[in-house]
């Protein structure tokens, strides 16, 4: 765990500041992108003609909990990659192939979680209602 996780889990009212979500939601898309994650991986698992048994090779240099702090921090306030890697652990080239490899599969997860929180909230129904905060 990275010390911006373990700021905002001693300070979850400073998430909205630092990220553009709530605790609460941000807790909920880490829990939903860890299981895409892990369904994605099962199932490349399953495709694979395995030379070397599983679990063997390089482990990823960033969880996938920190992997999306390092997304929303670049999305919300588009700090440069040595910026971002110093502040994760890890190399400007590895913030910048961690952003673009979790791209890939963040929109989904992204999509799962704005799903289930419209069904939470009436923001769903007031888009559908057409009412665009007045634009």
């Amino acid at each position: 765990m990275n010390k911006l996780r373990e700021y905002l889990d001693q300070h979850p009212s400073q998430t909205k500041r630092l990220l553009g979500m709530d605790y609460d939601q941000l807790m909920e898309l880490i829990t939903s992108a860890q299981n895409l994650y892990e369904r994605h991986q099962k199932h490349q698992e399953s495709q694979k003609t395995r030379i070397i048994r599983p679990g063997s090779g390089r482990p990823p240099k960033l969880a996938i909990a920190d992997q999306i702090l390092l997304t929303l921090v670049y999305l919300n306030q588009l700090q440069t990659w040595k910026v971002l890697g110093v502040q994760f652990g890890v190399g400007e080239s590895t913030a910048n192939s961690i952003f673009h490899a979790l791209g890939k599969n963040f929109e989904r997860a992204v999509a799962c979680f704005v799903i289930r929180t419209s069904k939470k909230t009436q923001f769903g129904a007031s888009l559908g209602a057409g009412n665009f905060g007045g634009v």
